[in-house]
């Protein structure tokens, strides 16, 4: 039989599998939810840097005077 740490208990050899598979399926949680916040952070930097390019390139068509002799040629 295993000892716990807490209590000095004795558990059977079934309730110590089922306690490691637990805390082994908890591990792999944790690293799956690492991962999906790994991926979020790069998503939102890349949004981030999408909304700016988006801006930047907004603000500079909206706030550049028309030349309508270049646009006439161009239509």
């Amino acid at each position: 039989m295993f000892g716990t740490h807490n209590h000095g208990e004795e558990i059977s050899a079934d309730t110590y599998a089922t306690v490691m598979r637990h805390q082994f399926n908890l591990e792999s949680l944790g690293e799956r939810l690492q991962k999906i916040e790994d991926a979020t952070i790069i998503m939102k930097d890349k949004w981030r840097r999408g909304d700016e390019a988006m801006r930047d390139f907004t603000d500079t068509k909206v706030d550049q005077p028309v030349n309508y002799a270049t646009l006439a040629e161009i239509v």
